[in-house]
């Protein structure tokens, strides 16, 4: 299949999605409660016509979780994979959406060549498309139920997208050039002072 991998080991690869309300760097801690309860999370959207197939598949391996962990089906609200359209969120409209979260492991986040990708690089944002790594796992607590859940396991960048939200201001854009040229020849002084400093050191200088 092409956008949906099923491994070994429990994890499941869905590809081509688009990310969500992603805190992939700082752990995201509800307002009033505990720094503990914090929680590294995504939600991704699978588009209903281009990924119908892996919808169905998804679906499907659900359905056999519940039997293995539970022996039978438990409600639709309990899984972390749910039909978009009762969000009531403009957004996942026209989609399915995979909730997935881990409260003590960072997720690895990777850009496409699979070097380590930053908060400050901004090349992942909500919107933008990826590969997400999952591994579901059951709950059965008193007090919760039983629910079948999904850590948040890695995410590679796959393409841009439209941000969801409010697009980030080039505050340059509203800011006049009162440059004189002085700026310049300041720049040149610096480089030059950087270059002298550069010259303090001899080829043999080894750095550890």
């Amino acid at each position: 299949m092409k956008n949906l991998k099923i491994n070994d080991d429990g994890t499941i690869l869905i590809k081509n999605v688009r990310l969500s309300y992603p805190h992939l760097f700082e752990k995201f801690v509800m307002e009033g409660d505990d720094e503990a309860k914090g929680r590294y999370s995504a939600k991704f959207l699978l588009d209903k016509e281009t990924h119908a197939e892996e919808i169905k598949a998804l679906r499907r391996h659900l359905v056999e979780l519940q039997k293995e962990w539970f022996e039978g089906k438990i409600g639709g609200d309990k899984l972390f994979f749910k039909d978009g359209e009762d969000s009531g969120k403009e957004e996942q409209e026209g989609s399915w959406v995979i909730s997935a979260s881990d409260s003590k492991r960072r997720p690895q986040v990777l850009d496409k060549d699979k070097s380590p990708i930053t908060e400050e690089d901004d090349i992942v944002y909500a919107g933008c498309y990826v590969h997400a790594l999952i591994r579901p796992w059951k709950q059965q607590h008193p007090k919760y139920g039983k629910r079948v859940n999904a850590n948040l396991v890695g995410v590679q960048f796959h393409k841009d997208g439209e941000r969801f939200g409010e697009e980030p201001v080039d505050a340059s854009n509203y800011f006049d050039d009162e440059d004189d040229g002085s700026s310049k020849a300041k720049s040149k002084s610096k480089a030059k002072s950087r270059q002298d400093d550069d010259d303090d050191f001899d080829d043999d200088d080894d750095f550890d």
